[in-house]
């Protein structure tokens, strides 16, 4: 589904969800993603000598915890945020996540952390900037930015909710979102305490808010035993003035039945 389809509407009554999940307004926590479209330019400005008051109003902003987080995990969010802070994006470019944070080496100063791989928990070099890429996801949304390219977890991860995920890998999967506001704006990540949090500044005040809602259902079993299946699809709600004036569909994250316990893969 093309991350930019506008005027999506509701779900038919004929395909009603099991679940609608809350509306999330702008500055809170929200959903998104999908497809891979073409970069028109990448012009990153990452530690950018901007002043400080060059962006007064804050666009969006999307938090997630680190709470139960290892040391070297948070250590590596660390590193990926301070290479993200202060990227400055004119109209029309796009932000990668690979190119703006690099390769996750040991002389970047990354360590060993729990990645997700093939489903299975695993050690790898930069484990945990996945939650980075995930809550600038969320943050670009709410503050009208368009995704260019977002891949989901293959199996849920516990601090973002479904269809609110973004994994990354470097030279396989890439999280690129555009600036297709009509102003500037700054990325600021930042990591206060226990919280991750990825927020979008701008020069003036946005003509509109947006909000995030999800819809589930679930989806028939594959085996006897098994777990049934889920597909979730994201909208964002465009608001004037209090009044919705658009729907967008975002995109459609499908998880497959799961087998049951001890089958055969």
């Amino acid at each position: 589904m093309d991350a930019t389809a506008t005027g999506a509407g509701r779900t038919p009554a004929s395909r009603a969800p099991l679940r609608r999940s809350r509306s999330l307004r702008a500055f809170r926590r929200g959903a998104i993603a999908v497809t891979i479209l073409g970069i028109a330019s990448i012009r990153e400005g990452a530690g950018s000598a901007e002043p400080e008051n060059a962006f007064p109003v804050s666009l969006g902003t999307f938090s997630t915890t680190l709470i139960g987080s290892l040391p070297a995990r948070t250590h590596n969010i660390q590193v990926a945020a301070r290479a993200l802070d202060e990227t400055v994006l004119e109209p029309g470019d796009v932000l990668s996540f690979n190119r703006g944070v690099g390769p996750r080496t040991p002389e970047a100063g990354y360590l060993t952390a729990p990645v997700i791989l093939r489903e299975a928990r695993q050690l790898q070099l930069g484990g945990g900037i996945c939650q980075v890429a995930s809550t600038l996801f969320v943050a670009s949304l709410l503050s009208g930015l368009s995704v260019v390219e977002r891949h989901r977890h293959t199996s849920p991860v516990d601090y973002i909710p479904l269809a609110e995920d973004a994994t990354i890998s470097w030279g396989v999967k890439d999280l690129k979102v555009r600036n297709d506001l009509d102003q500037r704006v700054r990325l600021r990540v930042e990591v206060l305490g226990a919280t991750l949090c990825a927020r979008f500044e701008g020069e003036a005040p946005a003509a509109a808010a947006f909000e995030l809602e999800t819809e589930e259902r679930e989806l028939p079993e594959v085996t006897a035993g098994g777990t049934p299946g889920r597909e979730i699809e994201l909208y964002r709600v465009r608001r004037t003035s209090g009044e919705e004036t658009a729907r967008e569909l975002v995109l459609r994250d499908v998880y497959p039945a799961g087998r049951p316990r001890g089958s055969p893969p």
